[in-house]
């Protein structure tokens, strides 16, 4: 992926496609028709590392965006759910979320209702991990 080392390329090379460009307006008649087609060349050659260049500092900006809001999305999801000291709980929703996938993978969880076993404690159990919650 590329870096912020992607940036300095990219206008280091703007540089040098701007000295070329330069070299070509100031030569007039002193650059031979076969020099100014290679300057202009060059440029081109240039311009096209530039644009391949911005298109990876596009991609890593789109990256470090996505980024930015899965980390939201963690952070609101993480605030949205209240520990009650055995498992999580969302205000308004009556199913829990496991304890385990949460706190292990930031991963909410619904557990399945399985019954209430003979001392009538209620049990749950995580589809993913596999973890069986028993409450009173």
């Amino acid at each position: 992926m590329p870096d912020i080392g992607s940036i300095a390329t990219a206008l280091s090379t703007i540089k040098t496609s701007i000295d070329i460009a330069k070299v070509i307006k100031d030569s007039n008649s002193s650059l031979n028709e076969a020099e100014r087609n290679n300057k202009i060349a060059d440029l081109i050659n240039s311009l096209a590392d530039v644009k391949i260049e911005l298109g990876e500092v596009k991609d890593l900006l789109r990256n470090k965006d996505d980024e930015i809001r899965e980390l939201k999305e963690k952070i609101n999801e993480k605030e949205s759910l209240k520990f009650d000291g055995k498992l999580y709980w969302k205000e308004g929703d009556k199913t829990p979320f496991c304890t385990v996938c949460f706190e292990n993978n930031i991963k909410s969880v619904h557990l399945t209702y399985l019954s209430a076993d003979q001392y009538l404690a209620e049990r749950y159990k995580c589809n993913i991990c596999k973890t069986i919650y028993y409450l009173r």
